[in-house]
């Protein structure tokens, strides 16, 4: 059985992963070559030691390593834009489909994790609703212009998307303190 030692450092990393794939600023040179100041696969290293950790207390998160893996070496585009926009539309919708589920999979098995280590509680509910919220409003984010194309609407998207990651990032810390402190004596 993982220790609870192992469920708060998994939970710590995943908290970091998040929050490194959510800040996501670029200097950009002539719109050709892009310096990350903080890549995105520093965010997909943490999300992949996460779920590594993890594994060991929930087998089923042992199938997102490889999407993690792939993920980051995928993210390492974000270099190039140029490189990014020549991609093959099916390649992008394959990502974003890889990003939604290991989103919605790595949400569903920390929940149940959670439900496991303190019980049925406040922080198991809000983990549920943001995992709901989250493949949500991502799933908004990559199909807004298939029906109508407006500048506002992606923008009240983005907002809302901003707004989502943050509240899953203060459930993530709020695990993450919760599982520590039942690991203290």
């Amino acid at each position: 059985m993982t220790e609870r030692t192992d469920l708060w450092i998994g939970t710590r990393r995943l908290f970091w992963g998040f929050f490194f794939l959510l800040l996501d600023f670029n200097l950009n040179f002539n719109s050709t070559f892009t310096i990350p100041l903080v890549p995105n696969f520093i965010g997909w290293i943490f999300l992949w030691r996460g779920v590594d950790i993890l594994s060991s207390a929930r087998p089923s998160l042992e199938l997102l390593r490889p999407f993690c893996g792939v993920l980051g070496v995928y993210s390492l585009t974000q270099f190039l834009p140029a490189l990014e926009a020549a991609a093959p539309g099916w390649l992008s919708l394959l990502i974003s489909v890889m990003i939604l589920y290991t989103d919605f999979q790595l949400l569903t098995d920390l929940a149940a994790l959670a439900q496991e280590a303190l019980g049925e509680g406040r922080r198991v509910k809000r983990l549920r609703t943001a995992r709901t919220l989250i493949v949500a409003a991502k799933t908004a984010l990559y199909c807004y212009d298939l029906v109508v194309s407006l500048t506002a609407l992606a923008v009240v998207l983005m907002a809302v998307s901003f707004c989502v990651q943050v509240f899953l990032l203060f459930q993530l810390w709020g695990l993450s303190r919760d599982l520590e402190k039942q690991q203290s004596p």
